[in-house]
Parts: C-alpha cells; sequence; structure tokens
C-alpha cells in the first residue's frame, strides 16, 4: 500500500516494533529510544515542518504521562532522602519517562498511520513461536526461551501479544480472510510459545485476561454468543492441560512445592518466593516512607540469611530480584514508590477503561487491548519483577504509548462526536498495513 513519506518511519514503526524486540537483542530499546528522539524532534520543531496538528488532549492524557514520569522522580527523591543515589537504578525509570514524547507525537497521527499496528500483534506472536522453533535455547530443566530473553519474560510477552492479536480481529475495518487467519494463528502460537516456555507465572493472566474480555465484548451480543464462546475458551485450555504434557508437569510442579514447603522444604520455587515476600514485607513493616534506598532489598539478603529468615538459595536468588515488581517497589522507595509503581498501571487503566466509549470502533477496540495488555502485566508482576529489565520497561511503555493514542485518535481536531461520521473517516484508512 502507499504511504506518505513523512509516515513511513511511524509505519515501519508500529508494525515491526513488537516482532523485533522478540527477535534482536536490544532492538526493543533502541526502536524505542530513537523513536522518542525522532519525537522530540517533532516536538521541537516548526509545526510546518513537523506537519503534526495541534495537540488537544484531557485530564487523562495528563495523568498518563504524569503517571510514567513519577518513578524517575520517585527514584531521585528516594536516593536524596537516603543520601545515596544509585545511577544504575534510573535506568529502567527513565524508559517510561522517555516513551512521553513518543505518545504526544503517536496522539497527533493520523488513523491511517495508527492502522500500521493492526498486523503487528499477531507478527509478533508468530515470531515467539518461530524463535522455540528454529532458534531456541535451553535455559536449564528444558526451559526453552530465546536466546537473550529468560524463559519468563520472553513466554510472559509471547502470551500477551497472542491475546492482542486475536483482540485486533477487524480493528480497523472488517479484516479480509487471510488476515483473519494470521491473526487467529498468532493467538495460538502466542499461547504455544508461552506453553514452551513453561512460566506458569504468565498463565494465570489467561483466564483473567479472557473473562474480561468477554465481559466487555459480550455486550449486546447474543445469548448464543455469550455461552458458546466462554464454553470454547474452556474447552481449549482443557484441551492443553490434557494433550500437553509441559503443562500438566509444570501444574504438578507447582503442587509438589505446595507439599514440600509445608513440610519444611522451603527450598523449591514457590517457596523461595514466598521466602522472598516475608523479607519484603518486613521490610516495608520497618521502613514504610521511603524504603531502604537503591538496591536496598537486594543489599539486605546477606542479613537475613544470617537471621535465618531466608535459607542461604533464596538469600543468593533475592539479590537478583524480589519476584514481585510492587513489592520490589516497595522495599526500596516505600510507599510512594508503591503509589508510583501502581500509577504506571492504574493511570493507563483508567484511561483505556474511560475510551471503551470512544465515539468509534477502533478507538474502542483499542482502549480494550491496552485495559488488556495492562491487567496482563499486572498480574506477571505478581511473581516476578517485570521491569527490572530495561527492555521489558521499553517494551510496555511502548505498547501503552501506542494503544493509548489509538485510543484516543478520534478526539483529535475536534472530531466529529458521531460514531457513523466518525467510522466512515476510519474506512478511508488503510484495509490492511501489508
Amino acid at each position: 500500500m502507499s504511504v506518505h513519506p513523512r509516515s513511513l518511519l511511524p509505519a515501519l514503526f508500529l508494525l515491526t516494533y513488537p516482532s523485533a524486540t522478540l527477535l534482536i537483542h536490544g532492538a526493543g530499546s533502541a526502536l524505542s529510544i530513537a523513536a522518542v528522539v525522532i519525537s522530540l524532534a517533532l516536538l521541537a520543531s516548526p509545526k510546518a515542518w513537523a506537519g503534526l496538528p495541534p495537540l488537544q488532549w484531557d485530564r487523562t492524557d495528563f495523568a498518563l504521562c504524569a503517571a510514567m514520569v513519577s518513578p524517575v522522580l520517585v527514584v531521585l527523591l528516594g536516593g536524596v532522602w537516603h543520601g545515596a543515589i544509585v545511577p544504575n537504578e534510573f535506568d529502567s525509570p527513565s524508559r517510561f519517562f522517555a516513551t512521553v514524547p513518543l505518545f504526544l507525537v503517536l496522539r497527533r497521527a493520523l488513523p491511517r498511520t495508527l492502522a500500521w499496528a493492526d498486523l503487528s500483534f499477531a507478527l509478533a506472536g508468530l515470531a515467539s513461536l518461530g524463535i522455540l522453533l528454529i532458534a531456541p535455547r535451553d535455559w536449564g530443566l528444558g526451559r526453552l526461551s530465546s536466546k537473550f530473553l529468560n524463559p519468563i519474560h520472553f513466554g510472559d510477552i509471547a502470551l500477551v501479544m497472542g491475546v492482542l492479536s486475536v483482540l485486533s480481529l477487524n480493528w480497523w475495518r472488517k479484516d479480509r480472510l487471510v488476515i483473519r487467519i494470521i491473526k487467529v494463528a498468532g493467538l495460538f502460537a502466542g499461547l504455544s510459545a508461552s506453553l514452551i516456555t513453561g512460566s506458569r507465572g504468565g498463565w494465570v493472566a489467561i483466564p483473567v485476561v479472557a473473562a474480561m474480555a468477554l465481559y466487555l465484548r459480550s455486550r449486546g451480543k447474543s445469548r448464543k454468543w455469550k455461552v458458546l464462546l466462554p464454553l470454547a475458551i474452556v474447552a481449549i485450555l482443557a484441551g492443553v492441560y490434557v494433550f500437553s504434557p509441559t503443562a500438566r508437569d509444570r501444574v504438578g510442579d507447582l503442587s509438589s512445592d505446595v507439599v514440600q514447603y509445608t513440610h519444611g522444604n522451603k527450598d523449591t520455587s514457590l517457596g523461595i518466593r514466598l521466602q522472598l515476600y516475608e523479607a519484603a514485607v518486613r521490610i516495608v513493616a520497618s521502613h514504610p516512607l521511603l524504603g531502604l534506598g537503591g538496591d536496598g532489598f537486594r543489599n539486605s539478603m546477606q542479613s537475613f540469611a544470617n537471621s535465618g529468615l531466608l535459607t542461604p538459595a533464596a538469600a543468593q536468588l533475592g539479590r537478583g530480584e524480589a519476584h514481585n515488581q510492587m513489592l520490589a517497589y516497595m522495599t526500596d522507595y516505600g510507599i510512594i514508590g508503591g503509589l508510583a509503581g501502581l500509577a504506571i498501571y492504574v493511570v493507563p487503566g483508567v484511561l483505556f477503561w474511560r475510551r471503551l466509549a470512544a465515539p468509534t470502533e477502533p478507538a474502542r477496540r483499542a482502549a480494550l487491548m491496552g485495559l488488556t495488555f495492562i491487567v496482563a502485566f499486572w498480574i506477571f508482576g505478581l511473581t516476578v519483577e517485570t521491569f527490572d529489565l530495561k527492555m521489558t520497561v521499553s517494551f510496555y511503555a511502548t505498547i501503552i504509548a501506542i494503544l493509548a493514542a489509538a485510543s484516543a485518535y478520534a478526539d483529535r481536531n475536534g472530531a466529529v462526536r458521531s460514531g457513523g461520521q466518525a467510522d466512515r473517516a476510519v474506512v478511508r484508512a488503510p484495509r490492511t498495513p501489508t
């Protein structure tokens, strides 16, 4: 399809970013940084050169930008409070901050540019499975992933890309059969990749996001649709458990961990997490306002091991991460850090929730996808630090910026509030970004 030269770079970025993040080491961070630099240049350029329309945003947009800035401010405040600023602690929070210019530019993009994100999630889902079939890395105990991303993060991203792939069906207009096949294949590829990695923590998100999406999409649907689709999802999940040895083994391991923990063996996957959670709660209770400061949780592991609260194995793994994103923020930066961590979920979540009632179907669908993405990542963060890697921070913040802009495009330039007129404008967008 033809695309205006000025829109070529953002169009290619929207189409390729998710899959490039999985395929190429460092691509996720590099592409997001490049997009931010270009966005800053566009925002600083004269209107005639940049070609951007006036920005019309509401309080929810402002709140989103403030939420993305808050982690950096908390890290800075914590460093000043404790008298020890740890430079590397700014690496991940700055990735949230950096996507603000990207959001401000995409917020003003035309629908025909934003529509290039249409196939991006399906391509990422397919890419995740392709990596595991063609060039996997065994990370130990039969856990497969890519060569540069551990099985937990890889499996979680593959899973959510598969879910967004199927939610993107008929996103911008009714998809042709081949596009529908690709998007459904993206769903099964993402689920399969997650299954192969054995990332149990991510699997908890499946019934939650499925129930949420079904509830939100069932409004106005027939009773037959409301009954058959949930049954189909349950049948698929049951089939995975029955026919997949990996799924059965991983679920069995969890049951075994519980039994061993009750009998005093705390050095299982579940047992170690429970030990670290207890240690984190103790830290928050004793340092509630601003925590222990940068690397505070990691540096406290030896003292907990010496006191007998942690086993040596748990203390060793705790030096790597707390295995819970909110507890990680709160141990290092207290309740204030916890509020900042909560903001990067809740504020964009509220934005997407409000835009579920947008005047056009593409905007409403983008809001549903964004809400699903956030809920999934929040669930991922219950058992692993999702933002301890710069790549995962960049990925989360960039996808939020893309979907937030897509969910709000109808508000730009005083766009009509009439669903019919707005939808006719979308029909002039490309059929599919191919």
